[in-house]
């Protein structure tokens, strides 16, 4: 096995390991979660999101983000987005 092979598997596998570290199992969110808000200065989520803030509940992190993109420049395309946080 040359260099170059070695290389590309090391790269593989450690692309594999953040792929499943950031997998979700889609399932219902515990009650003791917190929520990850954040917003987008782009019509949807395809920019580097700002973080908001940590809230306790689904509710008050969205809250937060609609006082977040109320706050925003009018005419600027904004979106948001409450995120569980995987805290296992």
């Amino acid at each position: 096995m040359n260099r170059f092979t070695l290389r590309r598997l090391i790269g593989a596998g450690a692309i594999a390991a953040l792929l499943a570290a950031c997998a979700s199992t889609g399932g219902p969110v515990p009650a003791n979660e917190q929520w990850a808000a954040h917003g987008y200065l782009t019509p949807g989520p395809t920019s580097e999101p700002e973080i908001i803030g940590v809230y306790d509940t689904e509710r008050d992190c969205n809250d937060a983000v609609e006082a977040w993109m109320s706050q925003q420049v009018v005419g600027n395309p904004v979106s948001g987005e409450c995120l569980p946080l995987d805290t296992h």
